[in-house]
């Protein structure tokens, strides 16, 4: 496993620290119903509000706040592409709920997701030493349920009519992976070293 530092490196995505110079980044893509309508309720935020938010994830630790929320940048060009992140890291159960967004639409569906959760799950089950890593997604969000089982998560249940999007409710499905899963399917883990 190959570590740059600060940076946790794939084949073509680094997670890194988030900065405050990533915030005219967040800001050009974040309040976007395309992106809000899959990350939470899709309130408007304000600048102000989201340097507020950025000051305080920058700074927290994952086992005392129980979070750890990272930039997601392109390997090659050093872009910033949206972010990564574990929460609800739990001790003793040593688990915590995965998410990742791609901001940028014109960057999804180009392999940068599925290599940042690869990341993403090194770190939890490499770094934090998590036993547990577990997601939600829309019921019918086919694409992001197909990848992910293709990294190898499993689904577990669904909580039914949970959400209302555009007007519909819609359930989220549940899906985890073990760490003796994860260490099967990634025997060597997912980083690679930097090119």
């Amino acid at each position: 496993m190959g570590i740059d530092k600060s940076m946790y490196t794939g084949e073509l995505v680094r997670l890194r620290a988030l900065e405050m110079s990533d915030l005219n980044d967040i800001m050009r893509f974040f309040n976007t119903l395309e992106l809000r309508r899959y990350l939470g309720p899709p309130i408007v935020r304000s600048r102000k509000y989201m340097e507020e938010w950025l000051q305080k994830v920058s700074i927290w630790e994952p086992w005392k706040d129980g979070q750890l929320v990272l930039a997601i940048e392109e390997k090659k060009t050093g872009q910033f592409l949206g972010i990564a992140r574990l929460e609800d890291i739990l001790l003793p159960h040593n688990r915590a709920e995965a998410g990742i967004s791609i901001y940028d639409p014109t960057k999804r569906g180009k392999g940068y997701g599925k290599d940042a959760m690869l990341v993403l799950l090194g770190v939890g089950f490499n770094i934090l030493g998590l036993h547990s890593i577990y997601l939600d997604t829309m019921e019918d969000n086919e694409r992001s349920i197909r990848i992910y089982e293709k990294i190898g998560f499993k689904r577990v249940g669904l909580l039914r009519e949970t959400e209302y999007i555009d007007g519909v409710r819609k359930g989220l499905l549940i899906m985890d992976m073990l760490q003796s899963e994860y260490d099967t399917k990634y025997p060597e883990g997912t980083f690679t070293h930097p090119k």
